[in-house]
C-alpha cells in the first residue's frame, strides 16, 4: 500500500450552553478528520479528538507517510513508532491508523471486520451515553427528561455522567430514576475522574445497591490509572476503564494489576481498530470483558462497530454480557452528518455495516462545507 495524497479537516460544533461531565464543561464537540488517498485512488478516512496541536501533528505524520510504502501492518507499525515520538502522536497516529485500515479493507473489497479476521456478530446492543451536565442547571431538572428521551429513541441501556454534585444528592436522583425504570433497562455510571478514593468507594457501593451494571472511571486516569486496583478490590460492581489507554501494552499493565473488570479502549486514541481488537484478545486471556469507548462521532462509532463485530467473549459461558456500543444522545451533529447513511438504533441495537472499509461513506461535500481548518 502506498499513500499518494492526504487532506486534514477540523470540524467543530459549538455547545450553547456549555455541557460536560463531572469535572469540566465543554464549549464544543470538535474532531480532526484525515482523508488518505492511495496511489490506486482508494480513499480511507480516520479521525481523532481535536486537542491543541493535534491538527499540526496529524499533518506532519501524513506528510512523512507519503514517503512510506508497505503492507498494512508495516505502515501501522511505522505510524506507532513515528507518532510515539511526537507530542500528541498517539491520538494523531490513531487517526492515520484508522484511515489506513479503511483504505486497505476497501482495496480488498471487504469490511474492516473481515480484515481483522471475520465478524462474530452482526449487530450489537447500544447504550445511550448521556451528554452530562448543563452549565447552570441542576440534574434534577435534566436527568428525567434525558431518561425519557433515551427510552423514546429505543435504547435499553443508559450511561449517566455523575460526580459533579454531592453524592447524597445524586444518589437520591439515581435511586428515583432506577425505581421508575423497567428492570430490563441497564443503568451504567461514568464518574469521569470526579472522586477521591474514599468517595469512589462510597459511590460505587451505592451504585451496586441500586443495581447499576458498571461504574466507569470514577478517579483520575492519568498516571496509568493509579489506585484502580485498590478500588476494584473493594467493590462488587464491575469497574470499567481504559478509554485513555494509548497502547495495548498500557492495557496489559491494567490487567496484570487487576485494575478493571471491563476495559474500554478507544480506537481513535489507542491506535486504530487493529490495536483495539488486540486489547480485546488480550483481555479475554485475563477473563476481562472489553467494550470499546467511542468518540461520539460518525467515523469513531463506525470503527467501534467493526471492532465490536470481532470482540471475543470473555469466557465460553452463555451468561457473559455481550459487548455494547457507546452512542451519545447529546447535542452533536457529527454522529450523523458526517455519514451519507447514519447508523440507526432499532429496538436498542445497531447493525454492524458489512460494506467495504468501515462500511460507511463519508459525506465529503458536507465535511468541506463545515470544516473550520484544512
Amino acid at each position: 500500500m502506498k499513500i499518494s495524497h492526504f487532506e486534514c479537516f477540523t470540524v467543530s460544533h459549538a455547545l450553547e450552553p456549555r455541557t460536560g461531565p463531572s469535572i469540566a464543561y465543554s464549549s464544543s464537540h470538535a474532531y480532526v478528520l484525515v482523508k488518505l488517498t492511495a496511489d490506486d485512488g482508494t480513499v480511507g478516512w480516520g479521525e481523532t479528538y481535536s486537542w491543541p496541536g493535534i491538527l499540526a501533528t496529524v499533518t506532519d505524520l501524513c506528510t512523512a507517510l507519503l514517503a512510506e510504502e508497505g503492507s498494512l501492518r508495516t505502515l501501522l507499525q511505522w505510524v506507532r513508532t513515528t507518532g510515539g515520538g511526537l507530542a500528541g502522536g498517539g491520538m494523531a497516529g490513531s487517526a492515520l491508523a484508522l484511515a489506513l485500515e479503511d483504505v486497505w479493507a476497501r482495496q480488498h473489497h471487504v469490511s474492516v471486520a473481515v480484515a481483522l479476521g471475520g465478524p462474530l456478530r452482526t449487530d450489537v446492543r447500544a447504550y445511550a451515553a448521556s451528554g452530562g451536565y448543563i452549565e447552570g442547571v441542576h440534574p434534577r431538572d435534566t436527568w428525567a427528561d434525558e431518561l425519557a428521551r433515551a427510552l423514546d429513541l429505543g435504547f435499553t441501556a443508559i450511561k449517566w455522567r455523575i460526580g459533579r454534585y454531592p453524592i447524597a444528592e445524586e444518589a437520591a436522583l439515581l435511586d428515583k430514576m432506577r425505581s421508575d425504570t423497567p428492570a430490563e433497562v441497564l443503568f451504567l455510571a461514568d464518574g469521569n475522574a470526579a472522586y477521591t478514593f474514599k468517595e469512589a468507594v462510597r459511590m460505587g457501593r451505592i451504585l451496586a445497591d441500586l443495581g447499576f451494571s458498571w461504574y466507569e472511571e470514577p478517579m483520575e486516569q492519568r498516571g496509568a490509572y493509579v489506585g484502580y486496583d485498590r478500588l476494584a478490590a473493594m467493590l462488587d460492581i464491575e469497574l470499567a476503564g481504559g478509554e485513555a489507554l494509548a497502547t495495548p501494552t498500557d492495557a496489559r499493565h491494567l490487567f496484570e494489576r487487576s485494575a478493571v473488570d471491563i476495559v474500554q479502549p478507544d480506537p481513535v486514541i489507542i491506535g486504530g481498530a487493529t490495536a483495539a481488537l488486540g486489547v480485546a484478545d488480550l483481555a479475554a486471556c485475563y477473563g476481562i470483558r472489553m467494550t470499546p469507548h467511542t468518540s461520539n462521532s460518525g467515523i469513531g462509532i463506525s470503527a467501534g462497530l467493526q471492532v465490536l463485530a470481532c470482540v471475543p467473549d470473555a469466557t465460553r459461558g452463555q451468561s457473559v454480557p455481550e459487548p455494547m456500543l457507546e452512542y451519545g444522545i447529546d447535542d452533536s451533529p457529527w454522529r450523523r452528518m458526517l455519514l451519507m447513511t447514519p447508523h440507526e438504533v432499532v429496538a436498542g441495537r445497531v447493525a454492524i455495516p458489512t460494506g467495504p472499509g468501515f462500511g460507511v461513506e463519508i459525506d465529503e461535500q458536507h465535511v468541506r462545507a463545515v470544516a473550520v481548518a484544512q
